[in-house]
């Protein structure tokens, strides 16, 4: 099953049943959201050109975020270089000018 964030298959279904009447439910839950099988429907049930479905569909998927395969490797947080600072602290008790004697 495509990954879909949040109810995106739910409105992504909802909204190619609307734009094509042919489409049901059932169609389109078995194509169990991966893009090459709905784009296979559409060709054979409403019967657009394969390279017609393809674009009409990636331009509707579009706007749903959607991705057909999880990632293989799980995006990792990239840490920065820690900086390193060299903090430079005069010390005070062995100078005279910073510390006068009164």
């Amino acid at each position: 099953m495509a990954n879909f964030p949040g109810n995106a298959w739910q409105d992504l279904k909802k909204e190619l049943m609307e734009k094509w009447h042919e489409l049901t439910e059932n169609d389109l839950d078995s194509t169990r959201g991966n893009s090459n099988s709905i784009v296979d429907l559409l060709e054979k049930k409403v019967g657009m050109r394969i390279e017609e479905a393809s674009e009409r569909f990636a331009e509707i998927a579009s706007r749903y975020h959607l991705y057909d395969e999880p990632e293989d490797e799980k995006p990792t947080a990239i840490k920065p270089e820690q900086e390193r600072v060299m903090e430079l602290k005069p010390d005070r008790t062995n100078r005279p000018d910073i510390n006068p004697k009164h």
